[in-house]
């Protein structure tokens, strides 16, 4: 068998794990649950929390020996109100005691062990079984469809290695059939490949475009810069925060409209955008709880999970935040028939930060390129504080003006006093999972 045939073997088998049997019934549910009244959500969620709570203290030794610490019985739960009897879990609980989170009862070779990325400096290790991963491709499919993807011919840039990256010349993309996908590699999009790119996706026209909010933002660029247009049908993106300015110029570019999507390794809270613009808490994916305590008056998401039964964490801290427009446990009926919470934007995890002269740690830097022209990616490298290289990779037409701004716009955003350099690259190297990095720090401070 040629590696080709091996290939699509493997994608038609993942589809066939994900999306059988198991898959249709939770499909067919959460078209149900979606449209479910306040009381009825609050009786699903609390049928669902009584029956995971249980499990863990029958079965997860973790949980069992906490609940004999602490003296909890699993008879004093009742509604998922009652989930503030359990102490908050962080990472680093979960990791340093990892075999004590996993049900032996349902750990099998069905179950699948995934990593995060080690975005905060730490990769962790998490194991879902195979009903959680049926269910959270049904979660998944269901945004899908209400965005109007039935299963339309699509092009993804999701990070994943599709071909080494040594490789020079095309073809820097593979095509699933099983999904009629065509999956093209960021790790090779870059100004001198770009061409390539834009032939394929001409030539094979998808409607629907995965990915990343920055690859995405630079597929936009290349289309805009060698003069081509495309439209998609829809635009999916996931796996980074989505900026105000990136969603407005992939919209612009693709003559389409984005529709965002949260979540996150642990699989503890799904955000999603519906056909309405709002952004809707996944009540039927897992119960979320919104804490407040930041300076800037957003919630930090935590979440238990209702599905995931070889490794169940409840009340898990993301270190992910939103902002929240009016109350954080209000839900009314949206435009798309949700009633599921809604919050006005997903902050998400910050990558970094910049250490000013005065001592100052600056976390968003996304807006400090917008406006400069010939500019594709900025990543912001620091050494020293108090002191910054620009890497910028451009489209050729790099002016000093264009340079001049930049700096401009980095001493307005960080400090009037910060020493500014900016280095032209010929490419800009992806972080783990091919997730573009936007602030590199080689400092040792308390925050990074």
């Amino acid at each position: 068998m040629g590696i080709t045939n091996l290939f699509e073997l493997k994608c038609w088998l993942r589809r066939l794990y994900r999306r059988g049997s198991r898959f249709q019934q939770y499909a067919r549910v959460l078209e149900e649950t979606h449209q479910y009244s306040a009381e009825e959500l609050a009786a699903y969620q609390n049928r669902l929390f009584k029956k995971i709570i249980l499990h863990c203290q029958r079965n997860v030794p973790y949980y069992r020996d906490l609940f004999k610490r602490e003296g909890i019985r699993v008879e004093d739960f009742r509604t998922i109100a009652d989930l503030a009897q359990l102490p908050i879990l962080d990472k680093n609980t979960v990791q340093g005691e990892l075999e004590r989170f996993i049900s032996k009862k349902h750990y099998n070779l069905l179950c699948n062990v995934g990593t995060t990325s080690g975005s905060t400096g730490t990769p962790g290790k998490f194991i879902r079984d195979f009903d959680a991963i049926n269910f959270e491709h049904a979660i998944v499919w269901r945004q899908w469809q209400q965005a109007g993807d039935t299963g339309k011919k699509r092009v993804s840039l999701r990070g994943d290695i599709i071909v080494p990256s040594s490789q020079a010349e095309p073809p820097f993309w593979r095509y699933n059939p099983a999904n009629q996908e065509l999956q093209m590699s960021s790790y090779h999009l870059s100004p001198d490949k770009s061409i390539h790119y834009i032939d394929k996706i001409l030539e094979f026209e998808p409607k629907i475009l995965y990915c990343g909010p920055s690859m995405g933002h630079v597929l936009a660029k290349f289309f805009r810069h060698h003069g081509v247009e495309y439209r998609f049908d829809a635009v999916f993106t996931s796996s980074e925060s989505l900026e105000p300015h990136v969603r407005d110029y992939i919209e612009e570019v693709f003559q389409t409209r984005i529709y965002d999507w949260y979540g996150q390794a642990e699989r503890v809270a799904a955000i999603g955008q519906c056909r309405q613009n709002q952004y809707h808490i996944q009540e039927d994916y897992s119960i979320v709880e919104l804490l407040p305590g930041n300076v800037d008056g957003s919630y930090e998401l935590v979440g238990s999970q209702l599905h995931n039964y070889v490794m169940p964490l409840l009340r898990y801290r993301t270190q992910d935040f939103v902002y929240v427009t009016d109350s954080p446990n209000e839900a009314k009926r949206c435009g798309c028939g949700s009633t599921f919470r809604t919050v006005s934007r997903i902050l998400g995890r910050s990558y970094g930060y910049l250490l000013t002269p005065e001592g100052y740690h600056i976390a968003i830097t996304a807006h400090i390129p917008v406006g400069v022209d010939n500019v594709i990616e900025t990543q912001f490298y620091q050494e020293k504080q108090g002191e910054v290289i620009l890497k910028v990779l451009t489209n050729g037409k790099f002016t000093e003006t264009d340079r001049e701004k930049l700096v401009f716009n980095t001493l307005k955003h960080t400090s009037p006093n910060m020493k500014v350099r900016v280095e032209e690259v010929s490419e800009i190297p992806r972080g783990p999972n091919g997730k573009f990095i936007n602030i590199v720090s080689n400092l040792k401070t308390s925050l990074n």
